[in-house]
């Protein structure tokens, strides 16, 4: 008897529940998956390389690490789906989809949140840049929580969010799944005991669902809707806008593929994860929030390679000249050179400051460059004017400084600190260490110290930004507090004038000439193309 040996049979590997998938598409979604880990941990050491540069410091290289890690791991588990096949049950698959998914949605939306918390900072700074150093101390009850979570921007009204909702989110996973026989046989006291793929498909995945569906549908949008008028030129409104829309297709797909029961739709999921179908905006939303700061460090770094004369500032607009205008590029660069100046700059801030402030504020976000150019130049303009300084005038003096110093300059307590550089810091620290600064409201606001000890306006050497000293002229004395000779001394450095603020101007200045005058310039000259001029000193 002959014996006839017979082919194998091969098996075609599915997403069964059964052992691991090891033929070659499980190998390519391992292979992908070490390949892309690299090529992000990459991406991210050059972020991380830059990140002294302002539009990746203005983003928070902590919060976009966080986010683009926390959709990683996700991601690569959902890589990992086929090639573990039953070896990925369906209890663990639970907890990553009610807990880890959500958590790591919400850390997202705070990242895209952040462009909206420095719009409305800017834009609050621009109208009143003291509003934001005021503060009002929190009363437990439900009048004053619901008032201070109001208070809260837009970021931290995600984070306080997020902490929330994974709680309660937590508390119906415990119930659902050591209650439902779905995840174990041995113990529940609901649900039918089924297979690992029936198991996907129960109930108790609703509740992750309208968890996904609030980050991505509703809080998502939110921030969509809040940010429409952002324009600003460091695109990061474009890069929110992009992220939360790759997001949005992924909870819809994954509830199609998992509900379904379409031949053609099943079939599919025999061969590709249910969960796969978040890969696409996992994978946009992690590249949309290295590459387009990374690529915009690019162009910074490449712009201050650039020479900073007046001759060669030119050339920063001169090699994209705007697609509407028919000049050719000496013309462009002959209108920008006396533009682009520093005595333009000096004629702006002596005469035009506010729209430099209304154009940093909505466009770059670095209102508090020009805005401290302004109250340095105020302060010197009206102190300068008096030939002699009573002890009243000395300490009036000294407190408008101060106030500017703890709002516009000390990093402590300012909401958005100027960069100027560190021995310059320390000279006006000095200058103000024996003062205090009390950003809280005071409990009374009658006009009599006496009564509240603990005001500010009862307290000689505490500075407020709720009362209002710089608006003073500089000969009035102050009804409030009247200085003896002896504690103006002692609270007001002898070496204290009215040039206290010089050399942060001069730093200042400098790096608004350098950083933002350029791009000013520029957008000035592209919302004049249309007439032909553009306003000159």
């Amino acid at each position: 008897m002959v014996t006839v040996a017979m082919a194998p049979i091969l098996i075609p590997r599915l997403l069964d529940g059964g052992r691991p998938n090891t033929d070659a598409a499980g190998i390519a979604y391992v292979v992908i998956a070490i390949l892309y880990t690299f090529i992000l941990a990459g991406e991210l050491y050059f972020l991380y390389q830059r990140r002294s540069t302002f539009c990746i410091r203005i983003r928070g290289l902590p919060i976009i690490f966080t986010s683009v890690t926390a959709l990683h791991v996700y991601l690569i588990l959902v890589l990992l789906v086929y090639p573990l096949n039953g070896q990925w049950p369906c209890s663990a698959e639970f907890w990553v989809m009610s807990i880890f998914l959500p958590t790591g949605m919400a850390i997202f939306q705070s990242c895209n949140a952040r462009v909206l918390k420095v719009y409305e900072s800017q834009r609050r700074m621009k109208r009143d840049f003291l509003a934001g150093a005021r503060k009002e101390r929190i009363t437990y009850t439900p009048k004053g929580l619901f008032k201070a979570w109001l208070a809260l921007d837009a970021a931290s009204k995600v984070n306080y969010g997020t902490c929330a909702g994974l709680v309660i989110s937590f508390i119906p996973a415990i119930i659902l799944y050591f209650g439902s026989r779905r995840f174990h046989r041995s113990f529940g006291f609901f649900g039918p005991v089924v297979d690992s793929r029936v198991c996907r498909q129960g109930g108790e995945w609703v509740p992750s669902i309208f968890v996904q569906l609030f980050w991505t549908a509703l809080v998502g949008p939110w921030i969509l809707w809040k940010i429409r008028h952002v324009r600003d030129v460091h695109s990061w409104a474009w890069q929110s806008r992009l992220a939360i829309l790759a997001g949005l297709p992924g909870t819809p797909l994954w509830l199609a593929f998992t509900y379904a029961t379409a031949n053609p739709m099943m079939g599919i999921n025999l061969n590709f994860p249910t969960a796969g179908w978040f890969l696409p905006s996992l994978v946009v939303c992690q590249q949309v929030l290295i590459l387009i700061p990374l690529i915009e460090a690019f162009k910074t770094s490449n712009q201050r390679e650039a020479p900073s004369s007046t001759a060669d500032t030119a050339s920063l607009t001169s090699t994209s000249p705007l697609p509407t205008e028919k000049r050719s590029e000496s013309v462009l660069s002959k209108e920008l050179k006396p533009k682009a100046s520093m005595q333009s700059l000096e004629f702006s801030i002596e005469h035009q400051i506010e729209d430099l402030i209304e154009w940093t504020a909505s466009r770059e976000f670095t209102a508090e460059n020009p805005i401290f150019l302004r109250e340095a130049r105020n302060f010197k303009k009206k102190w300068s004017e008096l030939h002699t300084v009573t002890t009243a005038q000395r300490r009036q003096m000294h407190n408008e400084a101060s106030l500017i110093f703890f709002t516009l300059v000390n990093p402590f307590t300012a909401e958005t600190p100027i960069n100027i550089e560190y021995k310059i810091f320390k000279k006006l620290q000095r200058q103000f260490e024996a003062m205090e600064y009390d950003p809280y409201m005071p409990g009374s606001r009658s006009n009599t110290p006496s009564a509240d000890p603990s005001s500010p306006t009862a307290r000689e050497n505490v500075v407020c930004p709720w009362e209002s000293t710089l608006g003073r002229p500089a000969s009035i004395e102050s009804s409030n507090s009247i200085s003896s000779t002896s504690s103006t001394r002692s609270i007001v450095p002898s070496e204290f004038t009215e040039d206290i603020f010089d050399a942060a101007f001069e730093s200042i200045k400098y790096l608004v000439f350098t950083n933002t005058w350029p791009r000013y310039v520029e957008a000035e000259l592209s919302n004049s193309s249309s007439s032909g001029s553009l306003r000159s000193p």
